[in-house]
């Protein structure tokens, strides 16, 4: 224990320099100067879409708002009453889904549970016995390909866009 003595006492009187010092309040570092982030730039924007005038074939209520600028590629129906119309537009799927949103409702469609995500947005629909759904997909920036599926069911039981539930299974999806 008598060797560790003088390197204790070393120890300690190091200790005590350390926590010494003048009775004046040492001053505080100069704070690090901070540069604000630059903003992110704004979200490029599309041009308005082109005014062009279409209607909906006649399997589709007229009064379903339009998206504005939109060119229908071509319709078909399938043999269970589906009736389906593929068209485009000139805006960006943000601009569509905001469209949606904003003048489905208040022409009294009911909009479900949609799903977006950064390249393509659903959102299904009804009014009274029409069931429907408005799929849209981004192309490019200022281009959209979009989906619009609609049927009558004269029941409010099901999903709007699948068949009735026939099977043994407790439920109506086809996987389980």
């Amino acid at each position: 224990m008598r060797r560790s003595a003088p390197i204790l006492a070393g120890v300690a009187l190091l200790l005590l320099t350390a926590c010494s010092g003048g009775s004046e309040p040492q001053a505080l570092p100069s704070p690090v100067p901070t540069f604000a982030a630059p903003s992110p730039s704004p979200l490029p924007t599309c041009a308005p879409a082109p005014n062009t005038t279409y209607s909906w074939p006649k399997q589709i209520p007229q009064d379903l708002p339009k998206i504005p600028g939109a060119v229908i590629e071509s319709t078909r129906q399938t043999q269970d009453g589906l009736f389906i119309v593929l068209f485009s537009t000139k805006a960006s799927l943000r601009d569509g889904v905001l469209f949606i949103v904003k003048k489905l409702p208040p022409a009294g469609f009911v909009l479900g549970r949609g799903d977006a995500e950064a390249s393509e947005a659903d959102a299904p629909f009804n009014k009274g016995d029409l069931r429907g759904v408005l799929r849209g997909a981004a192309v490019a920036l200022c281009e959209t390909k979009w989906v619009l599926a609609v049927t009558r069911q004269s029941r409010s039981t099901g999903t709007p866009l699948l068949p009735a539930h026939t099977g043994p299974s407790p439920s109506p999806l086809p996987f389980g």
